[in-house]
């Protein structure tokens, strides 16, 4: 999971331990005497990625915990304005071939219609 580089990562921590204790308390399976928390990872290419721990006591239960933790620290993000972060690429093109005859044509034809 990544942030946004300008986000407030001591307010990103807080929220999102916030988040995961509500949805630990609220959920059944997991450890009891284990706090979750939050390790940065690295600067990744589109923001500061990092992972989240949340323990449980079954296998099985962890899909109903990470389903109710990404619901909630989704909609708790919106509301504090923490933007998640998405892969984004920037392509620059150098040197662009000239257009061709036939391009030239089709904009012609495309113009007279």
């Amino acid at each position: 999971m990544g942030v946004a580089y300008q986000s407030d990562l001591d307010k990103v921590e807080r929220a999102t331990v916030e988040v995961a204790r509500e949805v630990l308390h609220e959920t059944e399976g997991w450890v009891n005497e284990l706090e979750p928390f939050i390790r940065y990872n690295n600067f990744g290419d589109s923001g500061i990625n990092f992972t989240v721990i949340l323990r449980a006591k079954e296998y099985a239960n962890q899909y109903l915990i990470i389903r109710e933790f990404i619901k909630q620290l989704h909609h708790h993000y919106g509301k504090e304005g923490i933007e998640i972060t998405l892969p984004v690429q920037n392509i620059y093109i150098r040197n662009a071939a000239p257009e061709t005859s036939a391009q030239k044509d089709r904009e012609k034809f495309t113009e007279n219609i």
